[in-house]
């Protein structure tokens, strides 16, 4: 099943935004961020969950990442980071979400000296929120990470209760994956797990979130280390380029995916 990206606060910011995913039939994996859990009341996000569900759309939702530190050594930052996710959960059960997505937040330049301690702290983090997501599917995604070991970690000592999200995109560009050309050892780390897939494209330098097929990602290398695998995907345009370019994209390969 595909998805595509949709922060919440764009539905009041941008309302053109909702219109085109209505319109196109798109499945909205939602950000759920600060801005959109202190400013949105239960009654905005039950209408905006019925706009969705009436249409016959599925949602899917993106737990907030914007300077939480689930895996933090500060104890006062590790509880304002699981209370957020907390309450964030439990906002999001008002969309009927089909899988949750949160930031594994591992940084080799904060926790390089305290790996260990980190590791302890993010499976506590993750376990309660485990416990609150219930039979939702959690995915943990990788952003700074420079290899999957951090995620092959966690994902072990969760004993298989959470997935991984591969955002492809980040791999390109923050794990310097353009220069060590290093994608088939990120999908044999990550194949024990369940897997989502974030798919966006940019050049290696910074994330663009363009299109696929605007930037330098192998795609035809992903397609083919994902042959035989079950995977669903968001893809994550940041621009309405972005998302036709996509299209495109979709239309012209669809004979690979």
């Amino acid at each position: 099943m595909t998805f595509t990206n949709l922060p919440l606060r764009y539905i009041e910011e941008h309302p053109r935004y909702l219109d085109l995913f209505l319109t196109h039939g798109l499945s909205p994996e939602l950000g759920l961020d600060a801005l959109a859990l202190d400013t949105f009341s239960p009654d905005w996000h039950k209408k905006t969950a019925r706009i969705f569900h009436d249409a016959g759309l599925t949602c899917a939702v993106h737990l907030p990442f914007f300077d939480l530190r689930p895996g933090s050594l500060d104890h006062m930052i590790r509880r304002a980071s699981r209370e957020r996710l907390l309450q964030a959960v439990d906002t999001a059960r008002i969309y009927d979400p089909v899988h949750f997505i949160a930031h594994l937040d591992y940084n080799s330049v904060i926790y390089s000296h305290f790996e260990e301690a980190w590791l302890e702290n993010s499976l506590r983090t993750w376990e309660m929120v485990l416990d609150q997501t219930a039979d939702t599917p959690l995915y943990l995604e990788n952003v700074f990470e420079l290899s999957p070991d951090q995620h092959v970690r966690v994902l072990r000592g969760l004993s298989g209760k959470a997935g991984a999200c591969l955002d492809v995109g980040h791999w390109h560009c923050f794990a310097k994956g353009r220069k060590r050309q290093n994608l088939a050892e990120w999908l044999a780390a990550l194949a024990p797990f369940r897997l989502h897939l974030h798919l966006h494209d940019n050049d290696g330098e910074s994330d663009a979130h363009l299109g696929l097929g605007q930037g330098t990602i192998p795609w035809d290398k992903l397609w083919c280390g994902l042959a035989g695998r079950k995977a669903s995907a968001t893809f994550e345009p940041h621009t309405e380029a972005a998302f036709l370019a996509t299209q495109d994209y979709l239309r012209a390969h669809a004979p690979m995916l």
